[in-house]
């Protein structure tokens, strides 16, 4: 009686569909991935912003105006954003400084801006951008300089 030896090991066919399955949930894993990655930028973009508010009540406490108050903002804010938020912040010197607003661009919907006030006003802005709530439109003439 002949015995059949059997090859050990796998065919070619079988280790390219191993192959494509793994890729494939790589690739799914991957995009689920930079989803919260951007989520996560999100969130710190809204809590640095979120922490001008209160920064600045204090700010004008001490002096009764926002004079300045942006580059303390850009000084000690801005900087611990994630890159790629584009802030900006503006003081309305028509009024004597006596608002202001700054507002980052977002990441999980790049064409969404975070906005907030020296009112205390949070909000997004679908389809803005940081030039045309902190320029000179809104906060360097006569305009107020609010969240839109």
């Amino acid at each position: 009686m002949q015995t059949i030896k059997y090859k050990n090991g796998f065919t070619l066919i079988e280790l390219i569909v191993v192959i494509c399955i793994i890729g494939v949930l790589s690739a799914i894993i991957l995009f689920s991935v930079v989803q919260y990655i951007n989520r996560g930028k999100d969130s710190n973009v809204i809590g640095h912003l979120s922490t001008l508010i209160t920064s600045g009540e204090v700010y004008y406490n001490k002096g009764n105006s926002y004079e300045g108050f942006c580059q303390y903002a850009f000084d000690n804010v801005f900087p611990q954003m994630p890159p790629g938020a584009s802030p900006d912040c503006g003081e309305n010197t028509a009024d004597s400084y006596q608002s202001w607003v700054a507002c980052a661009k977002k990441f999980a919907n790049s064409a969404n801006v975070w906005c907030v006030d020296s009112r205390g006003m949070e909000k997004e802005i679908v389809g803005g951008d940081c030039d045309t709530i902190t320029g000179a439109g809104r906060c360097g003439n006569a305009g107020t300089c609010k969240c839109p």
